[in-house]
């Protein structure tokens, strides 16, 4: 049995480390046997954006994203932080979910990292 890993990103990438090693965990979570399902809140969407320059670790970044395209993982994004931050042209597969959603999301999972 897989165990089903929630990983909550809420931490601003421009000005914390910890949403740059969340997607690190998280991707190796992902190439294990397990279930992850990864969520944005807030400034952490811009994770996605084409150009991490001026991202706390966005050298990371550019090292561990692409894996998620091939991996072919979904990142729920809440659709407050989508109409703040519009991540048009994005090569990520992202789903726009409210609180309700998210909520189904955490207790479907059976652990949760929270950055």
């Amino acid at each position: 049995m897989t165990d089903r890993i929630l990983v909550l990103i809420k931490s601003n990438p421009l000005e914390s480390h910890r949403p740059a090693e969340a997607i690190r965990i998280a991707l190796g979570l992902a190439s294990g046997d397990h279930s992850v399902t990864i969520v944005l809140l807030n400034q952490a969407l811009l994770l996605l954006v084409d150009d991490t320059e001026d991202l706390v670790d966005g050298d990371i970044l550019q090292k561990y994203l692409p894996a998620f395209k091939e991996l072919d993982q979904t990142f729920f994004v809440e659709e407050g932080a989508l109409k703040t931050n519009p991540l048009e042209g994005s090569d990520y597969k992202i789903q726009s979910v409210t609180f309700d959603k998210i909520n189904e999301l955490i207790l479907q999972s059976r652990r949760f990292l929270i950055f």
